[in-house]
Parts: structure tokens; sequence; C-alpha cells
């Protein structure tokens, strides 16, 4: 049997979706979908447009 060993990017992007379903981000962060280069697309603050693997740390805040 083969194991799947999932690359940086893609435990970035499961990072993010795992935030996203725990938390509100509002507008201020969209998943944009996978694209046909293969890498996972969001949207920060209805500004910047970047791929999972252009990000470097994710954290969550609650704004307090």
């Amino acid at each position: 049997m083969e194991m799947n060993v999932p690359t940086k990017s893609e435990l970035y992007h499961l990072k993010i979706q795992a935030a996203m379903r725990e938390y509100n981000f509002g507008d201020s962060l969209k998943y944009l979908g996978l694209k046909e280069d293969g890498k996972h697309w969001y949207l920060i603050d209805n500004l910047h447009v970047v791929s999972s693997d252009q990000l470097t740390e994710f954290e969550v805040h609650d704004g307090k």
C-alpha cells in the first residue's frame, strides 16, 4: 500500500479550512477553490488573493 503524504501547502490548506469551520471570519477570509494549477486559493480582506503555498504562518485571534 502506497502512503499519500500531504505537502506543506496542503497541510496549510487543511489548517485554514479547520479554522474557517471553527471561527467566523466574515469577509476577512474566503476560500476561492482549487484552481487548475492544483493550488488552493484564498481571498484575504477582499484585497489579496493568495495560494496556500504562499502562506508562511496562520494564527487565529479573537480580536479582543
